[in-house]
């Protein structure tokens, strides 16, 4: 059984995708170079779509901020004017002393301050999603660092299980040779076969873990997720207490996004109020007629906002509605933001004094009970399952302490998300 699930590891392995375990030939590092969580951050703000995408919006509303504050294109105008339609001079360009051609060019002049305010608005858009950038980039980090820590995860579940599956190996040979020479029972040999079965096929399920999350992985750093992963984590020291990180959320470019939008709902009913002022535009046209004298003229429009009840007001009155909605917006996020900024530091914390008692006792205890069972049962004062249930409990117990440490650095990546500051794209966190 234990050789079936061997085999069965191995072509698991020879079929899984080649850039699971293929060497990276471009600039991410040879296939020797470990792959720090830090490093897989620092490669998915590299060539990454979602954050050029967002840039080249950017840049597209700056460019329609400035376009905004223009005047309108001026209009050239043409035609036929007074032609006759009856009597003897019925369509006659030429005996009726009105009929005229023209030639004209308007140009229409908005309002000063409504052609600053409509940039300022557009420009508004694009420091809100230069702000969405910023959060995006995080995002990308953050969503980067988890990927790691789920190969992480997966890989160092298969070390031990492999491990393990050696230790169950030798100790199977060694028991079958007793076994052979009846010092030691059928039923301890058994026992101990189908041990050796249950840890191969465990490994054959972090096999499949790792395959998988390393396929996560390439969805932000590409073909760079086939490097080795480092055998540490290597988390930084965590020491701010909760009321700096909370200070340090209140400035996250989500809600540096939200107080964007508060400004542009402002310009919004600084824009809802030049609609109630006419802007006016001026044409001049020239006017010739066959046979007469020629004519040039010029001519002013202006608006009339005088009939503001369901216009005017009404467009001020949802200006107003939506700065307020904005406003309430961004007290909302605030809560959820330190709400969320609470769960994970009090996670941080608990995981990490969870991982220390593992360390302490928990897992020293398990070590030194395989061995008392296992000189127990060499006395004679024991039977072998003993020693298979204690090292079975041993590996559940290193699995729960790897559960645990890979949760204390999820926390804190989702800290360092909330509160840390923010870096050029590219820099590693």
């Amino acid at each position: 059984m234990f050789r079936f699930y061997v085999g069965l590891c191995v072509a698991v392995a020879i079929s899984a995708p080649a850039f699971l375990y293929a060497s990276p030939s471009n600039e991410v590092g040879t296939d020797t170079e470990a792959l720090t969580m830090q490093e897989a951050a620092r490669l998915a703000a590299v060539d990454q779509p979602l954050l050029t995408g967002r840039q080249a919006k950017i840049e597209a509303e700056e460019q329609q901020a400035i376009a905004a504050r223009q005047l309108p294109d001026p209009q050239l105008a043409g035609g036929l004017k007074e032609l006759p339609i009856d009597t003897s001079e019925a369509f006659s360009t030429s005996r009726d002393n009105f009929t005229e051609f023209t030639i004209g060019l308007s140009q229409e002049f908005p309002r000063a301050a409504k052609r600053r305010l409509q940039g300022a608005r557009k420009q508004l858009d694009a420091d809100a999603d230069r702000a969405a950038l910023d959060n995006e980039q995080r995002m990308v980090r953050r969503d980067a660092s988890l990927a790691w820590l789920n190969v992480y995860e997966a890989e160092q579940g298969l070390k031990l299980s492999q491990r393990l599956g050696e230790e169950a190996t030798l100790q199977l040979q060694s028991l079958e040779k007793d076994y052979r020479s009846a010092k030691a029972s059928q039923a301890d040999w058994l026992a101990a076969k189908v041990d050796s079965g249950l840890v191969a096929d465990k490994a054959h399920d972090w096999l499949h873990h790792v395959q998988r999350t390393r396929a996560g992985l390439s969805r932000w750093i590409g073909d760079a997720a086939g490097r080795p992963i480092a055998e540490s984590l290597a988390l930084p020291g965590f020491s701010t207490p909760l009321p700096g990180l909370m200070a340090g959320a209140d400035h996250h470019p989500v809600i540096g996004n939200l107080d964007k939008q508060i400004e542009a709902s402002a310009t919004d009913i600084a824009l809802a109020r030049q609609s109630y002022k006419p802007d006016y535009s001026v044409e001049v046209y020239y006017a010739y007629r066959r046979d007469f004298s020629d004519f040039v003229g010029i001519q002013f429009k202006v608006g009339l906002p005088y009939f503001t009840k369901d216009r005017q007001d009404r467009g001020l009155a949802a200006a107003r509605e939506q700065s307020r909605a904005s406003e309430e917006r961004k007290r909302d996020v605030l809560r959820e933001l330190h709400a969320q900024l609470s769960q994970d530091y009090v996670d941080r914390r608990h995981f990490e004094e969870r991982v220390a008692e593992f360390d302490a006792s928990i897992i020293p205890d398990a070590k030194a009970r395989i061995e008392a069972a296992r000189s127990a049962y060499q006395a004679g004062r024991g039977g072998f399952d003993a020693i298979l249930l204690a090292r079975r409990s041993l590996l559940d117990v290193q699995l729960q302490r790897l559960a645990l440490a890979v949760e204390m650095a999820r926390a804190q990546v989702r800290l360092d998300y909330w509160s840390a500051p923010q870096m050029s794209n590219g820099e590693a966190p």
